[in-house]
């Protein structure tokens, strides 16, 4: 998984690679009631938070149907949001053994589903009746498949 490829930043800067305590990982799984996958940690690890340049990921690229990840959350960041407030606050609505990982523009939420043991990512569109949609089979796929938003160039 090529996490640096993603060039995640925040106000430009790189984004830091995770500095607290690992404790805090197992107090997250335990909120969510099931284990964080290795690659998540991966990424927590590289990069804990921030925006991703290559952000964009396409359902259908004839179509145009796309999502973009305007943020990853964190777990020691200060300038990024927090996973645990968004456990907090998205945790009912996207039920249990799910952890959003990161939010668009309109703060759909991007999320592991860790009843499923590849850990497929979704897409919670919260503005559109609480639809779900599946990105990828798994973290690492999904890192793979974003690009940089055709429109952003």
């Amino acid at each position: 998984m090529n996490i640096t490829r993603l060039n995640i930043n925040i106000g430009g800067n790189t984004a830091p690679s995770f500095s607290g305590n690992e404790i805090v990982f197992d107090k997250i799984a335990r909120l969510v009631g099931a284990s964080l996958p290795e690659d998540y940690l991966t990424l927590i690890r590289t990069a804990d938070g921030g925006h991703p340049e290559l952000d964009t990921f396409f359902l259908n690229p004839e179509t145009g149907d796309a999502f973009a990840v305007d943020s990853f959350y964190s777990f020691s960041n200060p300038s990024v949001e927090n996973i645990k407030t968004a456990i907090d606050r998205w945790g009912r609505a996207l039920g249990k053994r799910i952890l959003p990982i990161g939010y668009d523009g309109g703060d759909n939420q991007f999320y592991l589903d860790l009843n499923d043991p590849s850990a497929s990512v979704w897409i919670f569109l919260h503005d559109e009746g609480n639809a779900r949609v599946k990105l990828a089979n798994n973290l690492a796929q999904f890192i793979a498949s974003l690009t940089i938003d055709p429109d952003a160039i």
